[in-house]
């Protein structure tokens, strides 16, 4: 009489084993998957924590759709001029890098009051788009009154405008603000993303506004009672307004 032979199967006895270990192993990757992105995105704004500060003698009033920055010894009489800027417009960038520091000097000295307005114009109705997005987190900024970081955090963005366009999430928003000092209440707004609609209306009021005082829209513009300075070269409008 033959003996039947019971094939047995492997996996039986110990299944619950193997399938604990296969969890163990999946938990661990997501667990470096999740240490690499966050890394990651911490090294995307580490760098700004070297980056030379600015401190500014002047403070910064958000109403209006604007960001007003005025020395408080600002004489009565000082030329007052709307900024119009756009996060994603390299050549607010540029204009940035090249007029900011005589900017500061005049409004520090009382001789000028500038009214920055953003305009989103560029992201072409997408709310969540880098001018937007950039926008609420530098208002976030200002709304607090911090006007260092305020200061600090928008020459940032702009300098940097190349590198990071269409690049950052709300969280590296969030992360260079921090970097840059800005309050633990203010670094959370701009990571919760939940400025970003104001910011959006903000914006279209700004451009609103251009539009009615000069018949277009574009950026960057500088804007006194109402018209454009008139210079040949905007990187030299200081030179015209303060005369």
């Amino acid at each position: 009489m033959s003996k039947s032979t019971k094939v047995s199967n492997p996996n039986a006895k110990g299944g619950s084993g193997f399938i604990w270990a296969v969890v163990a192993v999946i938990a661990i990757a997501a667990v470096v998957i999740g240490y690499i992105v966050m890394s990651g995105q911490g090294k995307k704004t580490e760098h700004l924590a070297d980056r030379e500060r600015v401190d500014v003698a002047f403070t910064s009033d958000f109403s209006d759709n604007a960001v007003t920055l005025r020395a408080d010894n600002a004489r009565a009489d000082a030329p007052e001029v709307d900024l119009y800027e756009d996060f994603s417009c390299s050549y607010c960038g540029q204009l940035a890098e090249n007029t900011d520091a005589q900017m500061q000097a005049a409004i520090e000295a009382g001789d000028l009051v500038v009214n920055v307005r953003t305009l989103n114009f560029l992201d072409r109705g997408n709310v969540d788009g880098h001018s937007t997005r950039a926008a609420a987190a530098v208002l976030a900024v200002a709304e607090s009154g911090e006007t260092d970081v305020y200061w600090n955090y928008r020459a940032a963005l702009m300098e940097e405008q190349a590198d990071i366009y269409n690049k950052w999430s709300n969280d590296d928003f969030a992360d260079a603000a921090k970097q840059l000092g800005a309050s633990d209440a203010v670094v959370e707004k701009i990571r919760s993303g939940e400025n970003v609609e104001a910011a959006d209306a903000l914006a279209a009021v700004n451009a609103e506004k251009l539009n009615a005082e000069t018949g277009s829209v574009s950026s960057p513009r500088v804007i006194q009672d109402g018209k454009d300075v008139n210079s040949p070269d905007i990187n030299q409008w200081l030179d015209v307004v303060l005369g």
